[in-house]
């Protein structure tokens, strides 16, 4: 199983059935239906936060990022959030500007409780 890393909490979003990421565009890994482990490693040892699955994956440049996916991502308003993914990316890629990412809706799956049955 893959795993889906991230290094700071932003808008408590881990603790929720959804929520989003915005990473570099790689069709190899950011294609729905993928399953990951999800863990938190913004603290002194990484925290499993249960596993997920991308139910939706889209492909934008930077300048498509809308206010709304911005804040609901990182809960920043919009310009911050393009700084945000500018640091986190500018040793990455060769230009932050006209790189590709993928937009990123991940659902918690969620274990299904065994029921017993009767066989009547």
């Amino acid at each position: 199983m893959s795993t889906l890393n991230f290094d700071r909490n932003y808008n408590r979003k881990l603790d929720c059935d959804f929520f989003s990421t915005i990473r570099i565009w790689n069709p190899a890994i950011h294609y729905e239906g993928r399953e990951v482990n999800i863990y938190d490693k913004s603290g002194n040892t990484p925290r499993f936060k249960g596993r997920g699955c991308y139910v939706q994956v889209s492909e934008i440049k930077l300048h498509q990022l809308k206010p709304a996916a911005a804040m609901l991502d990182t809960g920043c308003p919009l310009q911050e959030t393009k700084t945000i993914l500018r640091t986190i990316y500018r040793d990455k890629v060769p230009d932050v500007e006209t790189a590709s990412f993928a937009y990123i809706i991940v659902q918690k799956i969620k274990k299904v409780p065994k029921q017993n049955t009767l066989d009547l």
